[in-house]
């Protein structure tokens, strides 16, 4: 039997192999958590940001607003600035030390466009306001801020001893006096403490809703400004202008803004008493005081 060739028969078998997986969707997916995390970061800087920081932020991208010479919404305490100082929006014309002269005192105006004197919307006229009325407004007022103080939580007891208020022929006054324990600026600075800005919230709370122009008066203690007694009783005084505008008072209410250093202390018998360093803020009657 003749040897039959073995034929030979070879298999290939193929293996389909799987793509590969690329990595594009990796990089979405990693961009995508990074997003998302600087927004939830963003929402929490919001919320945790006071109101008056974000304001200050906003006007720093649009600058147009720092030239306008028109009184800006940013007056509370930051104001779009920093805590207690005024910003780019305040008005600094009233504010140089060159323009007191210790000869009249210290006196210091306002400017003739911001005096309000003869504004009727705001102050009216002599003639025209009842004096009666009037005099009912200032006790109302009075009585109103006695009763504000007397409800002050036990950790500000101290501005009952600080604040004085009465009626005068002149107007309605109150008085924010130094204590042995509390004072209202910083030692020899026309820096408020913060005792004195409460004070003065308290104070504009009431005047805001009466329409009487106001009248500033600086008083120091003796010896206290080391010979620059009227310098330092007319920044102290433009200190608690611009509190009371920080607090909501319009320019236009501000009729003069004076130092008078240590002339006129309010216990002559004593004149180291801290008493005598003192601010004097009247709201001065529009019609003669009534008999």
């Amino acid at each position: 039997m003749a040897d039959l060739e073995q034929q030979i028969i070879v298999k290939k078998v193929k293996v389909p192999e799987e793509g590969a997986h690329g990595g594009a969707w990796k990089v979405a997916y990693a961009d995508f958590v990074t997003a998302m995390m600087a927004f939830f970061l963003l929402l929490w800087l919001l919320n945790a940001t006071e109101q008056e920081v974000l304001d200050g932020i906003s006007n720093y991208f649009t600058p147009t607003t720092r030239t306008t010479s028109a009184d800006s919404g940013s007056n509370n305490v930051f104001g779009g600035i920093t805590p207690n100082e005024p910003g780019p929006t305040e008005d600094k014309r009233t504010e140089s030390p060159d323009a007191t002269d210790g000869s009249s005192q210290g006196k210091l105006n306002s400017s003739d466009d911001e005096s309000g004197k003869d504004d009727v919307s705001s102050t009216g006229s002599a003639g025209e306001v009842n004096a009666d009325e009037e005099e009912k407004r200032f006790n109302q007022a009075k009585q109103n801020l006695e009763t504000q103080i007397n409800e002050l939580p036990p950790e500000l007891e101290d501005l009952k001893e600080t604040i004085k208020i009465d009626v005068t022929d002149e107007g309605l006054r109150i008085q924010l006096v130094d204590s042995r324990e509390k004072s209202n600026f910083q030692e020899g600075s026309a820096q408020l403490t913060d005792h004195a800005k409460i004070s003065l919230q308290l104070l504009a709370d009431i005047a805001i809703n009466l329409p009487n122009p106001i009248s500033i008066t600086g008083h120091t203690g003796r010896g206290e400004g080391g010979g620059q007694e009227w310098d330092l009783s007319v920044d102290r005084a433009n200190s608690v202008r611009r509190g009371l505008r920080t607090n909501g008072l319009p320019e236009v209410r501000f009729e003069t803004v004076i130092g008078v250093a240590d002339t006129d202390p309010l216990i002559p018998e004593n004149p180291d008493s801290p008493q005598n360093r003192r601010m004097t803020i009247v709201l001065i009657r529009q019609a003669p005081p009534p008999r």
